[in-house]
């Protein structure tokens, strides 16, 4: 696998509003212990219900919120954590400097340079509204998958990039992509996806 974490074009508009890549300046309030009311990474990661030698991608991982979940979750396994920002990747890497099983990088979701089938799951936290091409986003997610692997989305109305299930699922078919499993209501949910090509277990 390779990547960058050069200086490139790919930096979008960082921001608050809708359409806007969740700044890094803003990084302390994605670590703030009241997330777990909602977002408690326990939940969201066992919803994957990954094993423990799957090797996952974090897409948007921030300042590392659910990382550390992650890299527990599978110590014989691999956690790649992706952000687009330089700063996100710093603190990021700082909150998982015991785990032996994680790689943090810089990496644009519209073009993750990994190789087809490399990962059995993917998690996407109110990360897929930010990208500048959803459905381009998952057909590069699914590209990525392995025969039986999974794709996680977590959505919550708070956010102002957030993806009605509906249309997830919609942009989901388009890029070959089943639904798997849902949890929550319809302004706060974790949709978990399948290829739908994939062996039957």
């Amino acid at each position: 696998m390779a990547w960058s974490d050069g200086d490139d074009t790919s930096v979008r508009v960082t921001g608050l509003r809708r359409g806007r890549t969740y700044p890094a300046t803003a990084a302390r309030h994605l670590l703030n212990p009241l997330r777990r009311i909602v977002q408690p990474p326990g939940r969201i990661v066992g919803r994957m219900k990954i094993a423990p030698s799957d090797r996952v991608l974090e897409i948007g991982c921030g300042p590392g919120w659910f990382t550390p979940t992650l890299c527990a979750a599978t110590p014989n396994g691999s956690v790649i954590a992706a952000d687009l920002q330089h700063e996100m990747v710093t603190i990021c890497r700082a909150r998982t400097a015991d785990a032996a099983n994680v790689v943090v990088v810089r990496a644009d979701a519209m073009a993750l340079p990994f190789a087809p089938a490399t990962f059995d799951a993917v998690l996407l936290v109110t990360v897929l509204g930010e990208t500048s091409d959803p459905g381009r986003c998952l057909h590069e997610i699914a590209r990525l998958l392995a025969p039986v692997g999974s794709v996680t989305v977590c959505e919550t109305r708070r956010d102002s990039d957030f993806i009605p299930i509906a249309r997830l699922t919609a942009l989901a078919s388009e890029a070959g992509l089943v639904l798997a499993s849902r949890h929550g209501s319809r302004v706060e949910y974790t949709a978990r996806f399948v290829r739908n090509d994939a062996p039957p277990r």
